[in-house]
């Protein structure tokens, strides 16, 4: 875009602000890729407590970045989260720089780190502890990984 389009600013400083608070950028990015999301959806997908989620969604509608709404789902209404025009327009923004296939690289690493540190665990603990079945395993396609360690790789070849 060049500086002669109208490419509206944010609002002011506390705005600005709001979207350098942690999860914040992710969950207009998680939003945005879903057109609306529930804060069960947003826990499940992720990185975040579930209490930072549901302050960040408080904020973001006092703030104008998306609004809440009731979706019928099977027999229950649920609270759904999507973004306003300010939301989307941020989200294209971040989209338009890959944001959304970055966090999605991030959360794909974090999780397989965590799952491999899980294994060392497991491997390295006797085979009769009883607490081992404690320990949750999750698999995750490593495929995102690759992806994402081949292109941090050409940007800074």
């Amino acid at each position: 875009m060049s500086s002669g389009e109208s490419d509206p600013p944010l609002r002011d400083a506390n705005t600005a602000n709001f979207l350098q608070k942690k999860g914040t950028m992710e969950i207009i990015v998680e939003i945005g890729e879903y057109d609306s999301r529930r804060h069960t959806d947003l826990r499940k997908e992720l990185l975040l407590s579930s209490s930072t989620i549901q302050q960040r969604l408080n904020e973001g509608k006092q703030q104008g970045f998306w609004e809440q709404t009731l979706e019928e789902r099977g027999d229950v209404a649920a609270k759904v989260y999507q973004l306003t025009t300010l939301g989307n327009e941020i989200y294209q923004k971040a989209v338009s720089v890959n944001l959304n296939q970055l966090y999605q690289s991030k959360r794909d690493i974090i999780r397989s780190i965590d799952n491999r540190e899980r294994r060392v665990i497991v491997d390295s603990s006797p085979p009769d502890a009883d607490w081992i079945s404690d320990i949750d395993m999750e698999e995750h396609e490593l495929h995102s990984v690759q992806q994402f360690l081949q292109q941090f790789g050409e940007n800074n070849s």
